[in-house]
């Protein structure tokens, strides 16, 4: 058995301290609807990125209102290749563009 934590479960951590954090956080500012508030509430409120992916809806709607927490749990529950997911790309600035 590995003793190597599994990224989704390391804490989220202070991204102005942790690299590692910064990171995390980044990635949950790349879900649709996170901006920088919301990932900060997001932060709070759940130990790890895994604890995020497996809030329910109406948890992630408590925190973050109900556009925002249909668009992450859309985004998370979405099939990988299925076509429900958007294509995404990333833009100059560093954030994603999402093909229509």
């Amino acid at each position: 058995m590995s003793t190597t934590p599994v990224e989704l479960d390391l804490p989220l951590g202070d991204p102005e301290v942790d690299q590692l954090a910064s990171l995390r956080q980044r990635h949950l500012l790349s879900l649709p609807g996170v901006d920088h508030t919301t990932a900060a509430r997001l932060a709070r409120a759940f130990p790890s990125l895994a604890a995020v992916y497996a809030a329910p809806e109406e948890r992630l709607r408590a925190l973050v209102g109900p556009v925002a927490a249909a668009r992450i749990r859309w985004f998370l529950d979405a099939p990988l290749h299925s076509g429900a997911a958007p294509s995404s790309t990333r833009t100059a600035r560093g954030g994603w563009r999402h093909a229509a």
